[in-house]
């Protein structure tokens, strides 16, 4: 799909390009999500410009991510999609040119749609490609913050959980605390993407008039990284308690089979005993050998229980 935004005094006005006929020449922003070989010969065409090939997004080389070339200034960041619970990190790729920005990518984003019904009011904000970037940017880093908190709450729901759960329901609380994890893992890629790119987009022309901008996001963006850390050691923590109330667990039903076996045990050796079939056993005779081979084995019974009972094992 392409898209095109134009500034119209204070506002920014959304164009969907259906024709080329359609794409018009005083765009500042051209956004192109899963273009097809037509659209990006009609931005060719109009704009003289040349865009990376989708393929080429996923580059993970500095050299491939932050660059400048005849065809303008060039930055790959990455954006959380997230969709059932599971997150991907989607590629957008950002290139300002003859003071007009390009953003290519292959997902939809709320990004995108949250930054333009912001700056539709507040064009006057945005007045060049780079400040739009930087906007963008900002929206994601804010939208990002949200997300950390919605996380945060998630986490304390678990935690509680742990202390407070049967051990059969606590694989549950692993797979929330892997899902945050990860979730957590392929954020905290994105925000090493920005402090990448930062040394990068300082020292260009482009970007310097925003400097102070750029700052700001900057400084949100290492907020938001010492919160990645401390949300990845405390979802390690609650992993390992986790796997250690699992283990406790599992080691008192253990505990209790051993129990058994050894309470069981000699009762049964006496039974054993007694089912030989042997002729001359002086037991065999006796008016009172089955209750006593049944007191007997009671007793033998109860004698490990209070041993092991004295002894704390039980």
């Amino acid at each position: 799909m392409l898209t095109a935004y134009v500034r119209s005094g204070q506002s920014l006005t959304r164009k969907i390009v259906n024709l080329r006929a359609e794409l018009p020449l005083d765009a500042v922003w051209v956004d192109l999500n899963d273009p097809t070989d037509q659209e990006r010969n009609w931005v060719k065409e109009q704009f003289n410009q040349e865009l990376q090939f989708i393929e080429e997004l996923g580059e993970i080389e500095a050299s491939s991510r932050y660059y400048r070339d005849e065809t303008g200034l060039h930055i790959n960041l990455y954006f959380l999609a997230l969709e059932n619970g599971l997150a991907r990190n989607v590629n957008v790729a950002f290139t300002i040119n003859n003071n007009r920005l390009f953003t290519l990518r292959t997902d939809e984003l709320p990004e995108i749609r949250t930054y333009y019904n912001y700056a539709s009011k507040n064009a006057d904000e945005f007045p060049n490609p780079a400040s739009m970037l930087l906007g963008l940017v900002a929206t994601r880093v804010g939208i990002m913050a949200d997300l950390y908190e919605k996380l945060q709450r998630e986490l304390d729901a678990v935690s509680g959980n742990i202390f407070r759960t049967k051990s059969r329901e606590l694989p549950l609380a692993l797979e929330s605390l892997a899902r945050i994890e990860d979730i957590n893992g392929k954020a905290r890629l994105g925000f090493m993407e920005n402090k990448r790119a930062y040394s990068n987009l300082s020292r260009n022309p482009d970007i310097a008039v925003n400097i102070e901008s750029m700052n700001e996001v900057l400084r949100d963006v290492e907020s938001l990284m010492n919160f990645s850390d401390f949300l990845a050691d405390r979802t390690k923590f609650l992993m390992d308690a986790a796997i250690g109330m699992i283990n406790i667990a599992h080691n008192r039903r253990i505990n209790v089979f051993t129990v058994l076996s050894v309470v069981l045990m000699p009762p049964t050796l006496i039974a054993s005993i007694y089912g030989m079939n042997f002729r001359h056993m002086p037991e065999l005779e006796w008016t009172y050998g089955y209750p006593m081979a049944l007191g007997l084995m009671v007793l033998v019974a109860v004698g490990p229980i209070l041993f092991l009972r004295h002894r704390g094992w039980l």
